[in-house]
């Protein structure tokens, strides 16, 4: 009998198979990936606020987060200073505590891809972040009037913004898998727009069940409103179908904004039941004002690569008056891999029914393109555009005034058992200074890097890196668990 009863309790124990809960730290970036930045104007912050998603990529813990950063009180060296003729540190200011307080913190879904900030007149910002995790979720974080408070949009409790984020796979009225967007990966919206949208891009194929026959898959742009980003405002209609009158359907990755298209980059895509596939286009063209339609830019007709990533468009000079942009002129930066290239496009008749795009020329770039930001000078003038290559350990800049990569800024520590992976990009630009905001995804840290004058980019430097070096297992590469909690 005694036995009997020493077993039966060793089966009640056994039973309790709750695990533990594992928030993510609060100490330190995981895997970080999306970036966005806020410098109000008026206010009393001399360098601004960043945002951070950390994409919790090993499920090392039970989800994402977002967390926000005062460089003001990191102590970051003061905007647009000048370097000193004395030798600064060779790799920049280790700040390692990044003073996150409880309100500056938020929870969401793992997997986390590119950030969006939202601040049209009136309104403190509104961040919009895709995750791809399970349910592959769209999250709307909102930020307070002192840039370091965190509250979720969409609902949720205090600190955890998961329970209500808006599903792009539970959609009202769908049919079967159409429409969805599963594994939401780029994210775009018109920051100063109070009645803005915002786009979101996804990776995978969305087809029946059982189906090998890619003519039966599709892949959406989805477009929701940014001051409404609930399952309310989400329906079948918020779902714009990429692959339309008989082109071939494929993944996108990234979109950007101009005066009347939507600019998609295309990359290799994926799904459960036709596997790994090639890209089936490089760029198409969303019009905003008839979403229905589709239009290809035919760029792999005239410069061969394998897919896209980043891409980015900014309004050019009036052809009569340089000193004036031209809402019907437009540049496109487009990121190509195999090989790594950026791509300059122009856009002629931007907002017309037919639009002329060509390529102006392309520069060679560092392995693994990922991300791209644009530093804009004065009207008139070329660009500075920055450039994350995942598989490097630096931010390349190229400078449209020379034509050519000016300068590659080392932000890891060139140690193949933690590589870099820089990914993530914002910019602060005022005036004729810039600093540039990368994620290291690889070793859990955001650099950054400084551009005191935007005449000389080739005297960029990194000033500083922000956040705890990440441990790696090296026998596995994947990160060492902490048991840090959550403030």
């Amino acid at each position: 009998m005694r036995a009997y009863l020493l077993t039966a309790a060793l089966l009640l124990v056994s039973c309790d198979t709750t695990p533990e809960p594992r928030p993510p730290p609060f100490t330190r970036l995981v895997y970080p990936s999306g970036l966005a930045f806020w410098h109000p104007e008026g206010g009393s912050s001399t360098n601004g606020y960043l945002y951070v998603a950390s994409a919790n990529f090993d499920k090392c813990y039970d989800s994402g987060d977002v967390t926000a950063l005062d460089l003001d009180a990191l102590g970051v060296r003061p905007f647009g200073a000048p370097f000193t003729q004395t030798v600064e540190e060779d790799r920049g200011t280790l700040i390692t505590n990044l003073g996150v307080g409880t309100q500056s913190y938020v929870q969401i879904e793992s997997f986390a891809g590119e950030m969006a900030l939202w601040a049209p007149p009136g309104r403190t910002p509104r961040l919009f972040v895709p995750a791809r995790a399970e349910g592959s979720y769209l999250h709307a974080i909102d930020v307070a009037a002192d840039g370091v408070s965190l509250s979720c949009a969409q609902g949720g409790t205090t600190r955890d913004c998961r329970a209500d984020a808006l599903s792009l796979l539970n959609v009202p009225g769908a049919s079967g898998p159409f429409p969805s967007a599963p594994s939401p990966m780029g994210v775009t919206v018109e920051r100063t727009n109070p009645d803005s949208r915002v786009w979101v891009t996804h990776s995978e194929l969305v087809g029946p069940e059982e189906s090998k026959q890619e003519s039966q898959f599709q892949n959406y742009l989805v477009d929701i409103p940014a001051a409404d980003p609930t399952l309310d405002s989400l329906s079948v209609d918020s779902f714009l179908p990429m692959s339309t009158n008989g082109r071939l359907v494929g993944a996108a990755h990234a979109a950007a904004l101009g005066g009347r298209y939507v600019y998609v980059s295309g990359r290799n895509s994926s799904s459960t039941q036709l596997g790994a596939l090639p890209a089936r286009y490089i760029l198409r063209l969303v019009d905003r004002t008839a979403t229905s339609r589709v239009l290809e830019s035919d760029v792999e007709a005239v410069y061969t690569v394998r897919e896209a990533r980043g891409v980015a468009v900014v309004q050019r000079p009036k052809a009569d008056d340089p000193t004036v942009l031209d809402p019907n002129r437009e540049r496109v930066y487009l990121l190509a891999r195999g090989p790594d290239t950026l791509l300059v496009l122009d856009v002629e008749n931007a907002l017309a029914d037919t639009p002329t795009i060509r390529v102006v020329t392309s520069a060679p770039l560092p392995a693994g393109s990922s991300e791209v930001e644009v530093i804009p000078r004065a009207v008139g003038r070329g660009n500075i555009v920055a450039v994350t290559g995942s598989s490097s350990e630096a931010v390349a800049l190229y400078d449209e005034e020379v034509g050519q990569l000016v300068a590659q800024v080392l932000v890891g520590d060139q140690n193949p058992s933690q590589p870099a992976q820089p990914f993530g990009l914002a910019a602060d630009v005022r005036g004729n200074a810039a600093r540039v905001f990368v994620s290291t995804f690889g070793d859990g840290r955001v650099a950054i890097i400084d551009i005191p004058d935007l005449d000389r980019p080739q005297d960029s430097r990194l000033v500083a890196r922000l956040g705890t070096p990440q441990k790696r297992d090296p026998r596995q590469g994947t990160s060492v668990c902490s048991t840090e909690t959550t403030p």
